[in-house]
């Protein structure tokens, strides 16, 4: 049990926009009904990766994209919307 938490504590996670970036005081957030499949680049710690996943939001500038990892765990992160396209 210690090792799978261990194994858990240092899978990477990916690295999100910060709320400056965002913005969203001045930029407003829409949540679609259906989110859209699209392919994004994500950034990890230790380097970039392209997956394929869902928008579940989105601003002028930015997608909030969730995906499912090699691991089988939902991840989700904001990235600039150039970093994003539709599929």
């Amino acid at each position: 049990m210690t090792q799978r938490i261990t194994e858990v504590l240092i899978r990477p996670k990916p690295v999100s926009l910060s709320p400056a970036e965002l913005d969203t005081d001045n930029d407003e957030v829409t949540t679609p009904a259906t989110p859209v499949t699209v392919r994004a680049w994500a950034r990890y710690p230790e380097t970039p990766a392209r997956v394929e996943g869902r928008a579940i939001a989105w601003t002028s500038r930015a997608v909030h994209v969730e995906w499912v990892d090699g691991n089988g765990e939902t991840q989700r992160a904001w990235v600039w919307s150039s970093a994003v396209d539709k599929i």
